[in-house]
């Protein structure tokens, strides 16, 4: 009499294992990994910001009244930057971004 070949059906449920537990471990990782990039992301973006305000400084001799001199004022407010749904509140008297 010839045995079958295959994988039993433990064979199975333990390799389904195996790749569970290893799941369960990188996916935490990965999206540590990507809030990092997002937050890493805004941060450059508000270098960016930071940057055109201080042209603006060069060019005009002053800070812009409002973020909106440079098209870079959120939908709510003039004086607020928002990134990666953190804001950043402007202040004409120094040119700075301070996050909320």
């Amino acid at each position: 009499m010839k045995e079958e070949e295959g994988f039993t059906l433990i064979e199975m449920a333990a390799v389904l294992l195996i790749i569970s537990v290893l799941l369960l471990l990188l996916v935490p990782s990965l999206t540590e990994g990507k809030s990092r990039a997002d937050q890493v992301s805004c941060e450059g973006s508000v270098r960016i910001v930071e940057s055109e305000i201080n042209l603006h400084y060069a060019e005009h001799k002053g800070y812009p009244v409002t973020l909106e001199e440079i098209n870079r004022a959120s939908a709510k407010d003039p004086l607020v930057y928002s990134c990666q749904s953190v804001d950043y509140t402007y202040s004409p008297l120094d040119g700075t971004l301070t996050r909320q």
